[in-house]
């Protein structure tokens, strides 16, 4: 594509499996289509409401239609709902929306050689599905375009540009490398094969360490790391296509490697990460459809739950009025005009993924690394050690630099805000703004900018579904952010009690009090979270043992040890992992039970629940 920040095929096989029902993906695309779709012109739209707009004015007629390389995965669109549906009306529109290209640009001229592969990635597919001769001419015509783009600076890997050889990205290679596995497939020409495994090899050496895929080689060969979905997904589909015509077990061990890191550390509390709007708006689809690939056609089906959650968040998030979704599935879609290819994202989503029939709220697992989160004027870093995901926010001390985490919880209550931090120059403070409520945190110094620390906010009310989290200067100083944890915090004194009182004797406690008096056969507190989808969920219990260790009896789970912290007033945490429950109310009960192996005093503070995953 034709600009700096840059923006596949999904495989002949049948979907995945969108976390929504059937219907829903019918109404994704039909309000689509309606929004975007000019039948005259046989053209998409940029922007819904059929305006131009600078931001963006790029295409024909002054950019009211979409550019060269939105078109084409607007036409993925489409081969996607018609292999979805069968329909003879996307079949039709599969022709329809490449004649209309073709009568804007006949000769397929373009200074971008990864603008020239998405069409030529796209025509294969066409090919695959329609077995109509032309897009097989058209792909081999496109690919070999390219391919003259090919030496061996850097190692290899084909140029992005045609008229300035300036860099060499993932954008323009690993599409080139799935195109050329496709036209083996559909011509049994060994060239195409070898072409498709030399292209990757040079992917593989230069620009991916681990699964972690980057994104450029340029100037005297500076490796540029930056970290897209789109990148992802297209490495992904070409490991798994070179899979598949040389059954080599490396080349999928390569697309697990790339989706592990994808779908681990590209993620808002598990739901993708906003990329922005332009062409990152339309990243997202790209990782869908190597995922999907790896469900449907390689048995991965690990990666499932992850596309099923995702497609509901994002159809769950999109405007009632005309069922378009917007750039940010965490959050719902802003009311102005949307772009099209941002849309299209969640409706492919729908497309590709079969639905499991939850339409309910898709809870997130209650982590936002900080990097992952919406940043004004703040920049992201790697450089001390001990953070988590892929790097932490930092150069933050100035007014008007906020962070703002767009969370969604399953239901309305209290829950624990847990930051992670590291202070090097002194003692700072930070602003934390939910719905309007604005609560100042201390973040004491922790010595060193390597050293890494936790700033708790307890009882911050928020709704059920979708929370806004802002955090602002305050009184200023540096503060590195490296993380979020969400957790619904369920206070033992508010629990069902039996035959244990409470009291308020010693500090530190949250809420009004905590459990106490607890050693003896009989007694128990039970909690009763009420969560909106089955699945997995860590408990978190926090508690003072100042008698020495102690244990207790959960159900549902086993025996808990609750290690010693030493005095009353010393509160500790445990967390038991992997709790199943079920969607709605449940019980969770801890009790002493010596039969068991239940001993010694024990103060119950609270129990804090995060979603881990689906059973």
């Amino acid at each position: 594509m034709a600009v700096a920040c840059l923006l596949l095929s999904a495989a002949l096989t049948q979907p995945a499996q969108a976390a929504t029902v059937p219907a829903d993906a019918d109404a994704a695309m039909s309000a689509f289509v309606a929004t975007f779709w000019d039948p005259a012109k046989k053209y998409f739209y940029t922007n819904s409401d059929r305006q131009t707009h600078a931001e963006h004015a790029h295409g024909p007629e002054g950019g009211l239609y979409t550019d060269f390389w939105w078109e084409a995965q607007l036409w993925e669109l489409v081969m996607d709902a018609y292999q979805r549906t069968g329909s003879a009306t996307y079949r039709r529109m599969i022709d329809e929306v490449y004649d209309g290209f073709v009568a804007y640009y006949p000769t397929f001229v373009n200074d971008y050689n990864d603008d020239i592969g998405w069409w030529a990635l796209a025509s294969a597919r066409a090919y695959e599905i329609t077995r109509d001769a032309r897009y097989l001419t058209r792909s081999r015509s496109l690919f070999d375009q390219i391919w003259a783009e090919h030496d061996s600076t850097y190692g290899g890997g084909i140029w992005w540009r045609r008229s300035v050889h300036n860099q060499k990205n993932v954008a323009t290679n690993a599409p080139a490398a799935l195109t050329a596995a496709k036209l083996y497939a559909a011509t049994g020409d060994a060239a195409y094969l070898t072409r498709a495994q030399s292209l990757f090899a040079w992917l593989k050496a230069n620009l991916q360490e681990s699964g972690h895929v980057y994104d450029h080689i340029e100037g005297s060969g500076t490796l540029v790391k930056w970290d897209f979905s789109y990148n992802f997904g297209t490495y992904i589909s070409a490991a798994a296509a070179l899979h598949t015509a040389t059954g080599t077990a490396s080349y999928l061990a390569d697309a697990r490697a790339a989706a592990d890191w994808a779908t681990t550390y590209l993620t808002n509390g598990g739901t993708m990460t906003h990329e922005g709007v332009n062409d990152a708006g339309g990243f997202k689809s790209l990782l869908f459809r190597g995922l999907n690939t790896l469900v449907t056609r390689h048995g991965q089906s690990r990666y499932l739950p992850f596309l099923q959650r995702n497609a509901t968040q994002a159809w769950r998030h999109r405007r009632t009025g005309d069922d378009l979704a917007g750039p940010d599935w965490s959050a719902p879609a802003p009311a102005a005009y949307l772009q099209s290819l941002t849309a299209a994202a969640a409706v492919s989503a729908l497309q590709l993924v079969q639905p499991d029939g939850n339409t309910g709220l898709q809870p997130e697992n209650g982590r936002y690394e900080a990097e992952n989160a919406i940043p004004s004027g703040i920049g992201a870093e790697s450089t001390q050690p001990g953070f988590t995901g892929r790097g932490y926010l930092a150069g933050w001390n100035a007014s008007g630099q906020t962070l703002t985490f767009q969370v969604n919880v399953p239901s309305a209550g209290p829950y624990e805000l847990r930051f992670r931090y590291a202070a090097g120059a002194g003692n700072a403070s930070r602003r934390v703004v939910v719905h309007g409520t604005q609560t100042d945190v201390a973040f004491p110094s922790t010595g060193g900018w390597g050293t890494w620390s936790t700033a708790v906010l307890n009882g911050v009310t928020l709704v059920q579904g979708h929370n806004t989290i802002r955090v602002e200067l305050g009184t200023g100083n540096y503060l590195n952010l490296d993380r979020l944890d969400v957790s619904a915090q369920h206070q033992a004194e508010s629990a069902t009690l039996n035959g244990v009182g409470t009291e308020s004797t010693h500090p530190g406690y949250t809420g009004t009090g905590y459990v106490a008096g607890w050693n003896a056969d009989g007694q128990s507190v039970t909690f009763r979270p009420d969560v909106s989808r089955a699945g997995r969920y860590d408990l978190t219990f926090r508690y003072a043992a100042a008698a020495g260790d102690a244990t207790r009896r959960l159900t549902p789970g086993a025996t808990v040890r609750f290690p010693s912290t030493g005095a009353w007033g010393t509160w500790n945490t445990v967390t038991v992992p992997d709790v199943a429950l079920q969607a709605g109310a449940n019980t969770v009960t801890l009790a002493f039970d010596a039969a068991q192996g239940s001993t010694n005093w024990l103060n119950l503070d609270e129990m804090t629940i995060r979603y881990a995953e689906s059973p």
